[in-house]
């Protein structure tokens, strides 16, 4: 283990190599889009969903890290230059994680999750040094788990990613995060630049998807109102990123030992949900545009309804975990962007790219009136 670190300023910002690291991350939600367009049955779907929990585990754990470990010096910079090189790999492989490259994504794996672990061991931030320890056996168990999964036929693989997950899910139940120091302003603004990733995503799909058919009218059409929903996404969720900050920060403020396992519901498993919705989106606009005039498939209207219907859910349960809202009138829109895939499959990608507008905004109008009577009645407190 490397001499412990001076710990970042409780104001610093979020620093360039951050930003650099964050762009493996677009390749990697440009990947998983990918698999999910091509994805058919059950099965793939929630092949997809194993591969993002996964994947976004561990790239959340390096917002922690960075949060208590800036990358400020060469000892702290290659470290985070070697996981990067890590997670392109990993990403590069995630095609055939389940297949021909499962091993590559399962070595790639364990290099991120071990970096990981010691560079937190040079933390000086709080008990977050001590807290690593705590995480760590169940970062490696699940890593070793994907060689365990790799070694055994085609039928077992899916059933020991979902053992994995449950590496995961336990340590969440147990409070494992119990002792990680948060600085909110910088855990808050990597989590809303890693969300701007997602939806940068999103509009790379409807770019590509438009590539050498902009002169019909029915494709212009169809990529302003993919462009429209990818705003008013956008527009939602941060119409809310100073109180949701602010909402942290008290936390912060008031119960520092609550502040973990705040950060850990409403950002990670929050933004864990806003971004699974946004690859969804992704996938779904990419027949919107493609062929606007014709009737979607079953596949891409329900990628489409049920994305935004999850992003509607997530910033919900994101809201509601900070103590800010009761989510209500999100939830409500959520469940009225299924029937849109409906209109998708019966009449084509544009109604239903239009129909998600009006329903986000209608949720949108709906959830300000519920904000208006949370400050009324005072803000919930955020509990675990």
């Amino acid at each position: 283990m490397g001499r412990r670190v001076a710990s970042p300023a409780a104001d610093a910002p979020v620093t360039s190599l951050e930003l650099f690291f964050d762009l493996v991350f677009v390749f990697t939600i440009t990947q998983l889009t990918a698999f999910v367009f091509a994805s058919s049955g059950a099965e793939s779907y929630l092949r997809a969903a194993l591969l993002l929990f996964v994947v976004f585990w561990m790239y959340d754990g390096y917002c922690y890290l960075a949060n208590n470990v800036g990358p400020t010096t060469a000892s702290t910079k290659v470290p985070m230059l070697v996981a990067m090189a890590a997670f392109l790999v990993l990403a590069a492989a995630l095609p055939g994680a389940f297949g021909p490259d499962r091993w590559l994504f399962a070595a790639a794996y364990l290099v991120v999750v071990l970096v990981h672990v010691v560079s937190f061991t040079r933390s000086s931030l709080g008990g977050s040094a001590r807290a690593i320890l705590a995480i760590a056996p169940v970062n490696i168990g699940c890593a070793l788990l994907l060689f365990v999964a790799a070694a055994v036929p085609e039928p077992w693989r899916t059933l020991l990613w979902c053992a994995g997950i449950g590496f995961y899910v336990a340590a969440m139940l147990t409070r494992r995060e119990s002792g990680f120091t948060i600085r909110p302003g910088h855990f808050a603004e990597r989590h809303r630049l890693l969300l701007i990733i997602a939806l940068g995503e999103s509009v790379i799909a409807i770019g590509v998807s438009a590539r050498g058919g902009l002169h019909h009218a029915f494709v212009l059409v169809a990529v302003l109102l993919s462009l429209v929903l990818i705003s008013a996404l956008w527009w939602l969720h941060f119409d809310d990123e100073e109180r949701t900050e602010r909402a942290l920060e008290e936390v912060e403020r008031t119960d520092p030992a609550r502040t973990a396992r705040v950060a850990l519901l409403a950002f990670s498993m929050g933004y864990l949900v806003l971004v699974a919705g946004l690859v969804l989106v992704a996938a779904g606009l990419h027949d919107v545009v493609h062929a606007p005039g014709h009737h979607l498939g079953w596949g891409s209207a329900g990628n489409l309804a049920v994305g935004t219907g999850l992003f509607l859910e997530g910033h919900s349960f994101f809201l509601w975990r900070l103590g800010v809202s009761s989510g209500w009138a999100l939830k409500t829109g959520a469940v009225l962007c299924l029937p849109t895939a409906l209109l998708g499959h019966a009449t084509g990608g544009a109604v239903q790219a239009a129909s998600l507008v009006v329903v986000v905004l209608l949720a949108a109008l709906l959830r300000q009136r519920d904000d208006g009577a949370v400050s009324e009645r005072g803000p919930r407190s955020a509990t675990a």
